[in-house]
């Protein structure tokens, strides 16, 4: 019984690492100078924010928002980002108060105080605007699948509409003549009613927002990712374009008037003298990578060292290796590995053939690696190669070797000469380790510029990630 327990534990284990294996070795979302196109959609409190005073209070408003944009990185973590942005706002208001207009006339040219009385008259605003947010972005991994973004900046709002309509309550108006003490009310020649039925629209300004984004973002594959996040944004200008002296005006000052009451918006009347915008929400969107696109044929600045080869037909070997056989491991990167510009003058090398008497052919070994990675286990065949040319260089002390590291076409040239030189400088240490000088061991990058095969499958492109072993003499 212990045994079928044990078995049962080895068994759980090895599929434990297998997984997190497999999750291992496939990075994501590697930061690197690139463009995304991305849609999100939020919501949350959209207000028209204002002080209603002695007229009554505001409540909270909730809107929402669309936004599309571009963001690129210039570097491994910085960009910029710009777009356009529609959102929906929505603010309600409660008024409770009393509206004087002194010197009103009546039907008989009588002077008297027309007074308006509010009671509990709801009235909610919408309005839609369109945006164009522009600003700096960040962006840092914490880990294989997902990253840490925020970005700040300035979204210019240009409404395109703005509405109100009266919800519950009423308002009353009335009439009162000091000097008789009296006060009049529900008479129609008077223009004296009780109405709450009330709707129309209102004119607002453009705006200038500042914003603060947060989020996070879930690398689905090598292009698309979904994103999550936080947004704040405040108009640091009022908005109204249009004041009214009342919010009701019933056109009382003239005997032959009220014939044209109007009830005006809390937005344009005296009720709200400042309006600003704020928005704070949710948001959740996707992400696609066409960095990719505008990347892969670009060129370096300077031009690679070539190296002058000797054709040895008889003693090619090409490791083929499943990626079953190849595991990734994490390491820190090696600060000895430098460049080969610095260190080779093609002038004062030349290639030649090495022995083969122990079925050992540099001139043809490639080591290959998972996308994107520059460190593997190595399997016993890998192990039995690195063995031999540490015994082979042992007993041939003028032999000096170069590694020269490759990446498939996936990315721009600075990423992936990258990730070559520290491919090359990984094998650099395991000769190292194997008891050979680091000044016999040259390491090079090529990036993607020499490909075995045409980039034009995944398979063609496991077998152009790789390294190359070759002896120099000098």
């Amino acid at each position: 019984m212990k045994k079928f327990y044990l078995i049962i534990l080895l068994t759980l284990t090895a599929g434990a690492i297998q997984a997190q294996t497999k999750k291992k070795a496939k990075p994501l979302n590697i930061c690197e100078p690139t463009t995304y196109v991305h849609a999100s959609i939020g919501g949350g409190i959209h207000n028209l924010c204002y002080d209603l005073g002695s007229y009554g209070t505001r409540g909270i408003g909730l809107g929402g928002m669309f936004t599309g944009g571009i963001t690129h990185f210039f570097t491994d973590n910085f960009g910029a980002t710009a777009g356009l942005m529609l959102n929906y706002t929505g603010t309600s208001a409660k008024i409770n108060t009393v509206e004087s207009i002194e010197n009103a006339i009546d039907e008989e040219s009588n002077p008297y105080i027309h007074q308006t009385h509010f009671y509990d008259l709801k009235e909610r605003q919408s309005v839609f605007s369109v945006g164009i947010p522009i600003g700096g972005y960040y962006q840092h991994e914490i880990g294989k699948k997902f990253k840490v973004t925020g970005g700040a900046g300035v979204i210019v709002s240009i409404p395109l509409s703005g509405s109100y309509k009266t919800k519950s309550g009423y308002l009353e108006t009335k009439g009162y003549y000091p000097e008789d003490r009296l006060t009049l009310e529900g008479m129609s020649q008077h223009h004296e009613f009780k109405a709450q039925d009330f709707s129309g629209v209102f004119e607002l300004k453009p705006s200038i927002s500042p914003f603060l984004q947060a989020g996070a973002v879930y690398c689905i594959n090598k292009e698309w990712s979904a994103t999550a996040g936080v947004y704040f944004a405040y108009g640091v200008n009022s908005v109204v374009k249009n004041k009214k002296p009342y919010l009701y005006d019933p056109d009382c000052m003239s005997a032959d008037a009220y014939r044209n009451p109007t009830y005006n918006s809390v937005c344009e009347s005296p009720a709200a003298d400042k309006i600003n915008t704020l928005s704070v929400g949710i948001m959740v969107g996707a992400a696609y990578n066409i960095g990719n696109i505008f990347n892969r044929k670009k060129k370096p600045t300077e031009k690679p060292i070539e190296i002058k080869t000797i054709e040895v037909p008889d003693s090619i070997l090409v490791a083929n290796v499943d990626d079953a056989e190849l595991q990734i491991i994490e390491t820190e990167p090696f600060s000895e590995v430098q460049p080969v510009v610095d260190e080779i003058q093609p002038a004062d090398t030349q290639i030649v053939a090495i022995d083969v008497k122990k079925e050992l052919s540099l001139n043809g070994f490639n080591m290959q690696f998972a996308f994107n990675d520059s460190t593997a286990i190595l399997n016993t065949r890998y192990q039995n190669y690195l063995n031999q040319i540490a015994e082979d260089m042992k007993e041939n002390p003028e032999k000096i070797i170069i590694i020269t590291g490759h990446t498939c076409d996936i990315g721009s040239y600075d990423a992936n000469y990258k990730v070559a030189l520290r491919r090359a400088g990984f094998a650099k240490q395991q000769l190292m380790q194997r008891g050979i000088s680091a000044n016999r061991i040259k390491t090079q990058s090529k990036a993607y510029l020499e490909p075995l095969v045409p980039n034009t499958s995944e398979e063609n492109r496991k077998i152009n990630r790789r390294i190359e072993f070759k002896y120099l003499k000098e």
